[in-house]
């Protein structure tokens, strides 16, 4: 069964107060910034952690892509090289 199918059967404030706890300030910074860190991320992350096929899906530079990785890892506290937080922010954008 898939991540987003078992996510269905959680009651939506609790969806809402883990994404909020894991993505916390990707979420209240300026919103266009934090978009493309939101966005970058979700990309990242269905590109199973590779570098170069996530700069390929919107056109970007590798080196913005590590870039921007750092940044989420700055802002949520979590090691983007550890596969449980990747999971955790990965649960935490299908809660959306």
């Amino acid at each position: 069964m898939r991540l987003a199918a078992l996510l269905t059967g959680v009651p939506a404030e609790v969806r809402e107060a883990y994404r909020r706890t894991v993505l916390g300030p990707l979420l209240t910074g300026e919103r266009a910034a934090m978009a493309a860190l939101l966005s970058t991320l979700e990309t990242f992350l269905a590109c199973e952690g590779s570098w170069a096929r996530t700069a390929e899906a919107p056109h970007l530079h590798v080196d913005t892509v590590h870039y921007r990785m750092q940044r989420v890892a700055h802002f949520t506290g979590r090691d983007l090289s550890r596969l449980s937080d990747r999971l955790d922010l990965w649960a935490a954008l299908l809660c959306r």
